[in-house]
């Protein structure tokens, strides 16, 4: 490596100079000049004689001539350098002395210039003798002659990089970055050594370039950016991306693949060194410059993803989801395909959920969970006008995103050693289509003061249903003021085929007649809108009981209604509650089965109802008995009458203000007759 410093080309290339072009090898220390070799004992330029006359320096002895022509140098008096004799005072000596040197100085010169010119002529165009680079002696040589010589002398052109990695040696040729000797700048300094333009400062130069010669220092040139990229080029294979390990779960378990390491070099560092190696001009034909290949480890390692496996085997387990007192299961087989991975915010990787796939397993949970919301419902007269509204109410549905946000917290806890608990369901409420708030702006809105209902086989007893749906239907929308009293018979009206009715079962004597009594049957109807009345805390009026008990009423609390010749049993009641209220009729039916329902809608008051269970007393336990028959097909059975108790029941009832005064306290006296049981076999 050289110290020498570089300087820079037009062209971007490094140029190295360890000396300044054309300066002599050596220099005297007194004066500065060329200090003369060992054998010259002279001056080198001019000396006095013994005799006091000056004469001319010898020029130094030089492969060819200093001229084709040579003119003699004319010889200079004695008188003109040497002082007159006689002896004079010292200071009027010194000015006549200072004149001769001056003038013999001139002398030299004008000898010494006439010389030189004949010496320059003689190398027109030409290096001057004495100039070397390196060992290379250019001396006489032109510009063209001594760049070829250099060239020659000196191929820097040739040779290689070579890049020594640990899989093997990349190799860079010279010409790849234009590395050579800058053989034009140096033959141009071979030319200008020993020519200065000052004629001392030449003189001295050529004298002392020939006497001790001038060595030029080979210069390299080298394209950096070619270099640069060349160097990157070569070493880009070496780097490789490292492979993380990765992890996914299958439906029997989690699948890794193993990490793989990549490598990296750093490729600027090695530019550097590149650079300063093959910018020496001693620099071999091969240079070698090490690569250092350093590894990239991958960022998910083996160990990583065992880890992340053990943790997902600890989250897979059956899950328990609960809503009230009824609970659900989810097998671990389908936990286990809820299961994922990712990379946690520190770069851990842990096993994740994924909730979209919890939905599916919660089905049967959202469907017991749902409760409709109801709308709504304009109450409507007779007439079809609205008197008021039923207000609306919100549902109940799954929440199914909360539900399964909840469902996949407690998986993942399981990870961190949690314990697995049953995981309640998330609800949410589900609003109507018409609310109560946007139905009252149409009507004011009423509340369900007391409502019942009743099932009913339907069949020719009760005239296929007809018996008990047509007076709700009757009923239905009947708007009862202040202060009236609504009668089963006055709001009934006639019972007969033109308004629908039919023949239906009827008590007769010690038997029961399954189509004895035209609108048989109605009694279910009269039973369920007596039981509403009495919940709605209104006053109560006719009421009474069936023979014996029918187990589809509430006992002690039934009111049958009949008409016989002139005898009539009548249910009634009064609204005592200073506000008009609306009776609803509502049939239904499911298969065989028929359902009577009465709604009584009003503005509350602020009465609390009370009623108390049945009284029980006197009780005579029914039989049942079999009886041979000719009516009926051999071995048919068919029974006839059901037995029931004989017995008296009282149930009480106290309706209370909301002041807390009581506004009616009474009791229901029931007595129902023993009853007993047929079955009637064919013979």
């Amino acid at each position: 490596m050289s110290d020498t410093p570089a300087t820079s080309d037009p062209h971007g290339s490094v140029v190295t100079d360890p000396g300044q072009v054309g300066a002599p090898v050596a220099e005297s220390e007194a004066s500065g000049y060329p200090a003369p070799p060992d054998d010259v004992g002279a001056p080198a330029v001019a000396e006095l004689a013994a005799d006091g006359q000056a004469q001319p320096a010898a020029l130094p002895q030089t492969p060819a001539p200093v001229s084709e022509v040579s003119e003699p140098v004319p010889a200079v008096p004695a008188e003109a350098v040497l002082p007159s004799p006689g002896p004079r005072h010292r200071g009027r000596r010194i000015g006549p002395f200072v004149a001769s040197f001056v003038l013999g100085l001139v002398v030299v010169l004008t000898v010494a210039g006439a010389g030189l010119a004949a010496w320059d002529s003689g190398y027109e165009a030409r290096v001057l003798p004495g100039v070397h680079v390196g060992r290379l002696d250019l001396s006489g040589l032109d510009r063209a002659g001594a760049a070829a010589a250099l060239r020659a002398a000196f191929p820097y052109d040739q040779g290689q990089l070579v890049l020594r990695t640990p899989g093997g040696d990349l190799k860079v040729p010279f010409s790849a970055f234009g590395r050579r000797l800058d053989a034009d700048a140096l033959a141009d300094a071979a030319l200008a050594s020993g020519r200065d333009s000052v004629l001392s400062a030449r003189l001295l130069s050529q004298l002392g370039q020939a006497i001790h010669g001038v060595t030029l220092a080979p210069r390299v040139v080298i394209d950096q950016l070619a270099l640069a990229r060349a160097v990157r080029a070569a070493l880009a294979p070496l780097t490789t991306s490292p492979v993380d390990a990765t992890i996914s779960m299958t439906s029997t378990g989690s699948v890794t693949t193993p990490a793989r390491e990549g490598t990296t070099v750093d490729a600027t560092p090695v530019v550097a060194a590149a650079l300063a190696a093959v910018g020496s001009a001693d620099a071999p034909s091969e240079v070698v410059v090490p690569v250092p290949v350093a590894p990239a480890p991958a960022r998910v390692s083996d160990a990583d993803v065992a880890t992340a496996a053990s943790l997902a085997e600890l989250a897979v387990g059956p899950v328990r989801v609960a809503f009230g007192k009824r609970t659900w299961t989810i097998r671990a087989a389908t936990v286990r395909t809820w299961l994922g991975f990712g990379t946690t915010p520190n770069g851990s990787i842990r096993p994740t959920v994924d909730t979209t796939k919890i939905p599916a397993s919660l089905k049967g949970v959202a469907k017991a969970v749902l409760k409709p919301a109801k709308s709504a419902v304009f109450l409507r007269a007779k007439s079809g006008s609205i008197v008021g509204v039923a207000a609306s109410s919100d549902g109940t549905k799954l929440d199914v995103a909360a539900t399964s946000q909840r469902i996949a917290a407690a998986v993942i806890w399981r990870t961190f050693g949690g314990v697995a608990r049953p995981v309640n369901v998330a609800t949410a409420p589900l609003p109507p289509k018409l609310t109560t708030e946007q139905a009252k702006l149409k009507a004011p809105v009423l509340t369900l003061l007391g409502t019942w209902t009743t099932w009913f086989p339907i069949n020719d007893h009760n005239y296929f249903g007809a018996n008990i749906w047509i007076p709700a239907q009757i009923v239905n929308g009947t708007l009862l003021a202040p202060g009236r009293t609504f009668d089963w018979w006055g709001a009934i009206g006639d019972v007969s085929p033109s308004r629908g009715f039919g023949p239906g079962g009827v008590i007769r004597g010690n038997h029961t007649d399954p189509t004895g009594a035209m609108g048989g049957g109605m009694c279910s109807s009269s039973t369920t809108l007596f039981n509403a009345a009495l919940r709605a805390g209104l006053q109560m009026g006719a009421r009474g009981n069936h023979r014996y008990y029918i187990n589809r009423y509430p006992l002690g609390l039934d009111a049958t209604v009949w008409k016989m010749g002139g005898a009539v049993q009548d249910m009634s009641f009064t609204n005592d509650t200073g506000h008009s209220l609306l009776i609803l009729g509502i049939r239904t039916r499911s298969g065989g089965t028929g359902y009577v329902t009465y709604q009584i809608w009003g503005v509350p008051d602020g009465r609390k109802v009370s009623i108390s269970g049945p009284m029980v007393s006197n009780v005579i336990p029914a039989t049942t008995s079999t009886e041979y028959v000719t009516t009926l097909p051999h071995g048919v059975r068919e029974q006839t009458e059901y037995p029931s108790n004989q017995m008296d029941v009282a149930v009480s009832r106290v309706v209370k203000g909301k002041d807390g005064r009581i506004l009616h306290a009474e009791v229901w006296r029931s007595h129902y007759v023993l009853w007993n049981g047929l079955i009637q076999v064919g013979m």
